[in-house]
């Protein structure tokens, strides 16, 4: 059989909040791309992220093809996909529908929603590599196929859910379908990949969506994770990875192992993660970085404590403060993420968050509006008449929201201290890229 895959380009359509949809290499789609091609089936991807590809290119490719794969959230976005479904479901309904397959969060959360809008043939819900595979090989029939939902005599039928993927079955990624130099990560540098040490997190966020994830945590084998990096630095040239966990350190004697592998590899590249804070120390940061780690990516999400406790993600600022500490001890950049708009969020906890994040003082910081996605504690507090709120809309007003968001870039980035600071950092390219983002997120 064959296939095209999809990563479409977000960017043109926004909403009022910014969603910055970068072009990452799309991981689950590589590693789909390779289960497929192992089993005999012919396959092609196309990653209008990073081509810009339009939408005319794709229907061409569509139309030669057996089944076509549309990814609505790349594994980069899984955690927090873009409220934009109405863009997804009108590129759905150009992309010739009786052979499409909708992948990714938004099918997830929303089965019904989006089979109706893009009329696709089906969707697969959760993670679809092993589910994907399972119809290629069954002629594209969905029937008795895990995790799928389609429609048969005007009726939608959801399958059971799919068993969690053993990742060590998993196939390398398929990066010769794409080239790295198409991708980069402002805040670490250009030639990345994405790879992953593990898939889940045990933690109840409230606002945190894990439905592509499934319950727990899986953890990736050490073999395999030097196996990968192998791959993608030496026969693909990343000069940067980017381990997209969304909790890397949460077991620390396998941080350890694979630091102290990467060490002995001496490979040329530099990678950064995002972790909790309370699953880190000196000692584990000093040797992180040691293996290669330039940047670590703390979930802050605010400078209240009360609305901290009330976000269920069980860690406390002085944590956060001390991990941060020992990051700029170590000349290790941080990355801090910041949320505004949480429940009972008053002014005075806004301006909580604004002085936390001046105060903690990271390398960047990011400040953004919560979104209350599907499948998550917060979505019971907001309008249930919208399928993806971008705000607590019953609550807050999403303009005031924005304007916040946009102040507090404003006044972190313009410090002039900071603006000394990081002036002395990065090559120009990179300090170029920097103030592009930061433009971005103001304008």
């Amino acid at each position: 059989m064959k296939l095209l895959l999809i990563n479409p380009d977000l960017q043109t359509v926004r909403t009022r909040t910014k969603r910055y949809n970068r072009a990452w290499p799309p991981l689950d789609l590589l590693n789909s791309a390779a289960i497929l091609r192992q089993a005999g089936h012919e396959v092609s991807l196309i990653d209008a992220r990073a081509t810009g590809a339009a939408t005319d290119e794709i229907r061409q490719a569509a139309a030669m093809s057996d089944l076509v794969v549309l990814d609505s959230s790349p594994l980069d976005r899984w955690q927090c996909p873009d409220p934009n479904w109405k863009g997804i479901t009108a590129l759905a309904r150009n992309l010739f529908p009786e052979k499409l397959i909708l992948t990714g969060a938004h099918g997830t959360v929303q089965p019904e929603l989006m089979l109706n809008e893009s009329g696709a043939a089906a969707l697969i819900r959760g993670e679809f590599e092993d589910s994907l595979l399972a119809m290629a090989n069954a002629g594209a029939d969905p029937k008795g196929i895990p995790g799928l939902s389609y429609q048969d005599s005007g009726r939608t039928i959801h399958e059971p859910d799919q068993t969690p993927i053993n990742l060590d079955l998993l196939p390398l990624p398929a990066y010769d379908l794409i080239d790295l130099k198409s991708y980069g990560y402002e805040l670490l540098g250009r030639n990345l990949a994405l790879l992953e040490t593990s898939r889940g997190c045990p933690f109840s966020c409230s606002f945190c969506l894990k439905a592509m994830y499934g319950s727990g945590i899986r953890i990736k084998s050490l073999k395999r994770v030097l196996a990968e990096v192998e791959e993608v630095v030496g026969r693909f040239g990343a000069k940067f990875v980017y381990f997209i966990d969304l909790e890397f350190s949460l077991n620390r004697e396998n941080t350890l192992n694979l630091c102290q592998e990467l060490i002995r590899m001496n490979l040329d590249f530099r990678w950064c993660c995002q972790t909790r804070a309370d699953t880190v120390d000196r000692e584990l940061l000093a040797l992180m970085k040691e293996a290669g780690c330039t940047l670590i990516h703390f979930g802050v999400e605010t400078g209240s404590p009360r609305l901290l406790d009330e976000t269920k993600k069980k860690i406390s600022l002085e944590q956060i403060r001390a991990s941060v500490n020992y990051c700029h001890d170590l000349g290790l950049a941080t990355a801090c993420f910041f949320l505004f708009g949480l429940p009972g969020e008053t002014e005075d906890d806004r301006q909580a968050t604004v002085r936390a994040a001046r105060e903690l003082n990271p390398t960047f910081a990011s400040f953004h509006v919560a979104s209350p996605y599907p499948g998550t504690s917060l979505y019971q507090q907001a309008d249930e008449d919208d399928p993806f709120p971008v705000c607590l809309n019953r609550e807050h007003d999403l303009d005031q929201l924005s304007r916040q968001a946009k102040r507090s870039f404003l006044s972190f980035y313009l410090r002039p201290a900071y603006i000394m600071a990081r002036l002395t950092e990065g090559t120009f390219r990179e300090k170029i890229d920097r103030a592009r983002l930061f433009w971005e997120f103001v304008r």
